[in-house]
Parts: structure tokens; C-alpha cells; sequence
């Protein structure tokens, strides 16, 4: 039997490491933990860069049986209709427009979805919704949800939705997760349901029922999946929904 193809989003740096050679070019990169996940519960990763026109996303998106939107820069606020606010971070309009393309695309076509941190906003924002820019200049009480801990440390909990999609793959009403956001999902878009919430409000998840799999989460599994059965767990959904997904 084939092992499911998952798509992985990059995001970019300039130059990095090799800027000496190539000053001013990007570097298409991403976080070693998405695809180590993918490979241990049964998939084979393959990443895509940024630079990727509507036809070629249209072929990938023929051959592939997943896709996770991974983390990374601020969305343009243009995207969703606002102007900047002071406290916008970073951010990559090539990137935007590869990853909200994408992720459409994916949605309409029901492949299979994992949405990670800066990918639960892109999903979000691709169907229509809105983010907070900065949830600590937003949101009042909000707790510390930009924690400086490792990727590996769970920092605070969330509450999980009854019936929803997560409840069915953690079995639990409540569980901790690893926070590294200043932004988060104001408006969720039309189809989307919020289906985990920090204790001060603030969104942790949606989910989409009329779809296969179409999940979206503000914190790293990626970071935890080897220590937290949680996180593991929702690796191992989302690749049984995408081998149920895959190409003969």
C-alpha cells in the first residue's frame, strides 16, 4: 500500500546561511518536526516552496492526499480587509499568496487538511475569516500566549469543544498545549467551527464538519508529538484521513 503524500507550506528567510553567495535571494525553509511526524505515522513528506504559480498548485494538488499548513510570518492585514496595526510583525505577500491559494484550492477540492499556528490564520483567512494582529494589544486579560519556552513544553491549557472533531481524537474535555502566537482568529470564517478556546477566550481551533479533515490549531503539535499523546494523536488522525484520501 502507498504511503499518503503530504505537502508541507515553507515559509522564507533571505539568505540565510548562504547569503554571502546570494545576497538578497530566499530561502525556502520549514521546521524538521512536521515531517519527522508525517514519516512516523505513515506518510511520506514532501515540502512546497513559495514559489509556485496557480497551475503548478492546481498539478501538486492532483497528486497530493494532504496538506499542512505550517508556521511562520504575520498574514498581510490587507488580506482580511484592515489596515496594519502598530504591533504587526513580519511578513511575506509572496508567501500569502502561495498559502491562501493553496489553501482554497485544498478546502474545495476536500483534501485532507493541518492547519498549524500561522496555518489555522491562513486557513482562516483563505474562507473569508479575520485575525487579531496582536492579541496582547487586542485582547484585555489575555494570558501569555507568545511563551519563550521550547517547542517541546506544553505552557497552558485549552478547552475543547464538545462533538467536535479534536473531542473525538482526545477523548478529553481539556488538554495543555505549546502556545508560541501574538495573533489568533477574530472572525471565523462562514463553515468554520471553533472547536478549542484558551481560558481567556482566545481561539485555539476550528475545524470544518462539512469537510473530511479540515482542522486548524494555534499551538505546535509538531514540537510535542514524541512526548504528547495529544498531539500525537491528531498527527495519526489527520494521516488516517489522508491515506482514506490516497491516489491508487
Amino acid at each position: 500500500m502507498m504511503k499518503p503524500l503530504i505537502a508541507i507550506t515553507c515559509s522564507r528567510i533571505v539568505g540565510g546561511a548562504w547569503s554571502i553567495y546570494s545576497p538578497g535571494h530566499f530561502m525556502d525553509y520549514t521546521y524538521d518536526g512536521y515531517s519527522r511526524a508525517v514519516s512516523h505515522y505513515g506518510g511520506a513528506p514532501v515540502l512546497l516552496p513559495v514559489a509556485q504559480d496557480g497551475e503548478t498548485l492546481a498539478t501538486i494538488l492532483e497528486h497530493i492526499d494532504g496538506l499542512i499548513l505550517s508556521g511562520g510570518p504575520d498574514i498581510h492585514p490587507r488580506r482580511y480587509g484592515e489596515p496594519p496595526r502598530a504591533n504587526l510583525g513580519e511578513i511575506d505577500e509572496e508567501l500569502d499568496r502561495m498559502e491562501l491559494a493553496v489553501a482554497l484550492q485544498a478546502h474545495r477540492k476536500d483534501v485532507p487538511i493541518l492547519a498549524i499556528c500561522r496555518g489555522i490564520q491562513t486557513l482562516n483567512v483563505c474562507l473569508g475569516g479575520t485575525l487579531y494582529q496582536d492579541i496582547p494589544s487586542q485582547i484585555e486579560r489575555a494570558i501569555n500566549h507568545d511563551q519563550k519556552a521550547d517547542k517541546s513544553i506544553n505552557t497552558h491549557s485549552v478547552k475543547i469543544a464538545s462533538g467536535s472533531c479534536l473531542a473525538g481524537i482526545f477523548k478529553r474535555k481539556t488538554v495543555w498545549v505549546n502556545g508560541k502566537h501574538h495573533q489568533a482568529v477574530k472572525d471565523p470564517a462562514p463553515g468554520l467551527i471553533v472547536s478549542a478556546a484558551a481560558e481567556d477566550g482566545v481561539v485555539e481551533a476550528v475545524e470544518d464538519p462539512a469537510r473530511k479533515f479540515v482542522v486548524g490549531v494555534q499551538w505546535h503539535p509538531e514540537g510535542t508529538w514524541k512526548v504528547d499523546r495529544n498531539s500525537g494523536n491528531l498527527f495519526r488522525a489527520f494521516l488516517k484521513a489522508a491515506g482514506t484520501n490516497a491516489h491508487p
